[in-house]
């Protein structure tokens, strides 16, 4: 039997509502300053309220449930009620355009939607060629929502008798779409027992306990939020302190109104809350640590620390791993700078050569993780899973090495993959948008650096003959198909591209001429 036994989500909220139903669970700041709280007894009941409506609505156990929310206490409580009904949840990208949002909907089979009024306009777009989205809830009232059922109205009026849909520990929790190598997202199948594998490891992993005020201030979109924030908060009956809207100005007085005790952040909101000026009450807080990815130069790494106060633990993880699974030990253990650590909890990871043999020590290859929580396989695509999967090891996509004390240290990534403020971009995806633009032959999307947000979408776009088109023209076309953080910053019009001898465009010619030409 594993360590999580036969429990699911919704179960664990249950019994942490049974044994502290009084206690602080969502403690939650608005983008307006309005601060709400939640005790666990007051969440159970809004959870149990409308998994009885999705199981009245006829959502059955299995089926999936797209959720467009940012993050506030209706995030949680309709993930937890979907599960509680035993369906699917489904979170989609706040920042998704009409094409993204119709192909996930469509490839999920998301049988409903569960939006704030702000992105109903953008369903509606899509609304006539997703035909399986019959049960929809808007999480409040607001221009729009006619159709849609009210979470208010449901609040007020539906059953909070528990009834739980019984799945088992194995059923998909959740499905996260994440950007990879193809032209289109992939559902990350995530499980019950992962979920709450993963909320022990990461508990165990930073110390934690039911005096926990865990900050989240990343979207709860992201594996990040929910397994580094929400579920281990959750596994040991802490509070969630769910900040609505980033701003480096006001961040750490919330931080010290809400007395948060952990967080997780990216490089970007490092490099924003350097650059406010200094505060005699900076590393005055009660945080013991920040969860951190990514690489940041000594000097800002050292600044952070000294001005602020806050150990930055720094770790690794994809969506396919729930989050984290390496991590530099944060209550026993040397941490070392620019380095994710050793594996966590019931994890093996290893290094190895294009026939996947064991590298030596500080050699670089291949990144391979298996064990303790991970995802269940990609959705409605065999063909995928088994490209990453052999013999139980997911290889990552990353490349890496081991030094001499166990410890992995992060080189670069093998899949052409963008990283943009905390963002993964399949280049891929942005070609493909770029390509069917009419006037456009091909394209080529890199990586360039960017001071801020860690890199920036460049595009080199062959137009068809005869035809012109600006990087403003370009840019705009982008944005009526993606998401804005995928939309390229920089565009260079050429007359052709390298190409291999079968046709291949040669990616690395263009990021070694990008590297020594002059910056942007």
């Amino acid at each position: 039997m594993e360590v999580t036994g036969t429990q699911t989500i919704p179960g664990l909220l249950q019994e942490q509502s049974r044994l502290q139903p009084d206690k602080e669970f969502i403690v939650f700041e608005g983008a307006d300053g309005q601060v709400t709280t939640l005790n666990y007894r007051a969440v159970t009941e809004r959870v149990n309220q409308l998994a009885n409506a999705l199981i009245d609505d006829g959502v059955r156990a299995g089926q999936t449930v797209a959720l467009m929310v940012s993050t506030c206490p209706e995030f949680l409580i309709s993930w937890l009620a979907i599960n509680q009904a035993g369906a699917v949840m489904v979170p989609v990208n706040v920042f998704y355009a009409a094409d993204e949002l119709q192909y996930l909907l469509n490839n999920s089979d998301s049988v409903g939607f569960i939006s704030e009024p702000r992105f109903i306009g953008l369903f509606n777009q899509v609304a006539a060629v997703c035909p399986g989205v019959t049960v929809r809830i808007s999480t409040r009232p607001g221009p729009g929502t006619d159709g849609f059922r009210l979470l208010p109205d449901i609040l007020a009026s539906a059953s909070s008798a528990c009834r739980m849909v019984a799945v088992a520990p194995e059923a998909p929790s959740q499905i996260v779409y994440t950007s990879g190598t193809t032209s289109r997202p992939k559902g990350v199948v995530i499980s019950h027992r992962a979920s709450l594998t993963q909320g022990i490891s990461v508990a165990m992993l930073l110390g934690m306990t039911a005096s926990e005020r865990t900050c989240v201030v990343l979207p709860l979109f992201h594996v990040n939020g929910q397994y580094v924030g929400v579920m281990p908060t959750l596994t040991v009956g802490g509070t969630i302190v769910l900040i609505e809207q980033y701003s480096a100005t006001n961040f750490w007085l919330q931080v010290r109104r809400h007395q948060c005790t952990l967080m997780s952040i990216v490089p970007m909101q490092l490099r924003t809350m350097l650059a406010q000026p200094a505060h005699p009450d900076d590393a005055r807080h009660s945080v013991r640590f920040s969860f951190y990815a990514l690489l940041t130069t000594d000097d800002e790494w050292e600044q952070f620390e000294t001005r602020f106060g806050v150990k930055l633990v720094e770790g690794y993880g994809l969506s396919e791993t729930l989050g984290i699974c390496s991590s530099n030990p944060v209550v026993h253990g040397v941490t070392k700078r620019h380095c994710i650590g050793l594996p966590t909890l019931g994890r093996e990871m290893r290094v190895v050569d294009d026939s996947f043999q064991d590298l030596p020590v500080d050699a670089v290859g291949k990144i391979l993780v298996r064990g303790g929580a991970m995802f269940s396989g990609y959705y409605k695509n065999q063909q995928a899973t088994d490209a990453c999967l052999r013999d139980g090891w997911f290889d990552t996509g990353d490349n890496g090495s081991i030094d001499r004390d166990g410890y992995f240290h992060f080189f670069d990534r093998s899949k052409d993959v963008i990283k943009r403020a905390g963002e993964n971009i399949a280049a891929s995806e942005v070609e493909r948008v770029l390509n069917e633009h009419p006037k456009i032959f091909e394209s080529a999307v890199i990586a360039v650096s960017d001071p801020l947000r860690d890199e920036a979408i460049k595009a080199f776009v062959v137009l068809r003959p005869g035809e012109s088109l600006t990087e403003e023209e370009v840019r705009a076309w982008c944005a009526r198909h993606l998401s804005k953080f995928k939309v390229p910053s920089f565009c260079e019009f050429r007359p052709s591209l390298p190409h291999t001898s079968i046709g291949k465009i040669m990616k690395y010619v263009l990021k070694l001429e990008e590297k020594n030409a002059p910056k942007h």
